[in-house]
């Protein structure tokens, strides 16, 4: 359905095509139960004093808008187990690997891809009760209008969000999931990094901040973004001056997550721990399922950091990365997946 095709809602008028908060929870729930639940359009539009033309198009827009993904999971998809050996080879409980149709796919469309793939796996993880944390990035930024209608559930920002170069910094994602009212948002109203040690440490005794900044004590569901720490890899190098970049190199970070430095055994490095107001390595351990997002070969390292930090069970990555980490991953790491370690996740393509 394009832009210019006037959507229905439930009682079957036209409306606006920027569609609503309620109404993309209409459109989840017509979706559910179309193809969770396997109701026959003819079946749903009764429930709903809807023909079947008006579901069928209704549907259509679940698509077309973000609140539904299409996925390419199973054998049909990842016949070689890519998937299921990249989780192996990390030591995770799974792994999705996103696949591209171009090679040279622009920078924005791969990281919108990329923020789909981790909203896609939210919408499906997501059940009534959760407390679930999204840290600021770039990816899942480039993806807010995909943002899905989630259930009753609290989503908590793990980190704030950075202005990069003359560009205002932008969360639209938390804005839109702050207008659904099955949403409780618990915003963190401050920058990722600061200036000053004084200023961070200011800012997080606020009472608005602090507790945000507690609501991550007990997360069922995280989801960052890993970068490598280095030019070009980290929107928080970005943020630091040189000789910050350069004491955390010295003192042996190899990888970030929402501020957070550590080093290639996964070991915390505080160089600039002082100056950032975000969820800490150790809420990321303790939340129930923590998902990382990453994009590029060059990535490798910083994931594989990740990984022996303990913040990650579930790894969202591009072919390009995970082609990487199984290339350099013993051999011996490839044949099962951990003890305990639930499927993995197959090729993932968002459409």
């Amino acid at each position: 359905m394009s832009g210019s095709v006037v959507a229905i809602d439930p009682e079957g008028r036209a409306m606006s095509t920027a569609p609503t908060a309620r109404h993309r929870r209409f459109l989840a729930q017509l979706a559910r139960e179309h193809y969770v639940q396997g109701g026959s359009k003819v079946e749903i539009g009764k429930a709903h004093g809807l023909s079947r033309f008006q579901v069928a198009r209704l549907l259509q827009e679940a698509v077309d808008s973000g609140v539904v993904t299409i996925s390419i999971e199973a054998d049909a998809a990842d016949e070689d187990g890519a998937a299921e050996r990249l989780a192996s080879a990390l030591g995770l409980k799974s792994a999705v690997i996103v696949a591209f149709e171009h090679e040279a796919e622009l920078d924005v469309d791969a990281a919108q891809r990329m923020g789909r793939a981790a909203l896609a796996y939210v919408d499906r993880r997501a059940r009534p009760g959760m407390r679930i944390g999204l840290a600021w990035s770039r990816t899942l930024d480039a993806a807010a209008e995909f943002t899905p209608a989630l259930p009753r559930c609290t989503v908590v920002q793990l980190a704030g969000a950075l202005q990069l170069g003359s560009h205002r910094p932008s969360a639209g994602i938390f804005a839109r999931l702050g207008q659904d009212p099955a949403v409780t948002m618990v915003r963190l109203p401050a920058p990722l990094l600061v200036t000053e040690a004084d200023t961070a440490a200011d800012l997080s005794a606020l009472p608005e901040l602090s507790s945000a900044l507690t609501a991550a004590d007990d997360l069922d569901l995280a989801v960052i973004s890993v970068a490598a720490w280095a030019e070009g890899q980290s929107s928080v190098w970005e943020k630091c001056s040189p000789q910050q970049r350069a004491a955390g190199l010295a003192d042996g970070a190899v990888a970030e997550a929402s501020g957070r430095l550590f080093d290639a055994a996964g070991i915390e490095v505080d160089t600039i721990d002082d100056r950032v107001i975000a969820v800490t390595l150790d809420q990321l351990r303790n939340a129930t399922t923590t998902v990382g997002v990453a994009r590029g070969a060059q990535r490798a390292e910083a994931v594989r950091a990740a990984c022996a930090a303990g913040i990650l069970d579930v790894a969202i990555v591009d072919e390009a990365l995970a082609q990487e980490i199984l290339d350099s991953s013993p051999t011996e790491l490839l044949v099962d997946p951990p003890t305990g370690a639930l499927p993995a996740s197959q090729t993932e393509e968002s459409r």
